[in-house]
């Protein structure tokens, strides 16, 4: 068989090819597929971002401070007083 020939059998066969169609169509899903995960994944660090907030805005001492003695109250995620300490 000769270079040209086989170039020429080559060029004209069709088996194995990919569609576009098919490129496409998996393209497709694999961006809807991404999108509903990354959105998931979205959600998933907002609450767990709004948590820690929430759990530091309760555990972070509100008063003041003066050279001896401080007083501070923490609050539940409810607004219930757990802990005051008035001084040391």
């Amino acid at each position: 068989m000769s270079i040209p020939r086989l170039i020429s059998c080559l060029w004209n066969d069709e088996d194995g090819m990919i569609l576009s169609s098919e490129v496409v169509l998996v393209g497709t899903i694999l961006v809807i597929g991404s999108i509903a995960g990354l959105t998931s994944l979205q959600y998933a660090v907002t609450q767990e971002l709004n948590d820690t907030a929430q759990a530091w805005d309760a555990w972070s001492p509100s008063g003041s401070q003066d050279g001896h003695s401080t007083s501070w109250t923490v609050h539940d995620s409810q607004g219930r007083r757990e802990v005051a300490c008035d001084g040391y």
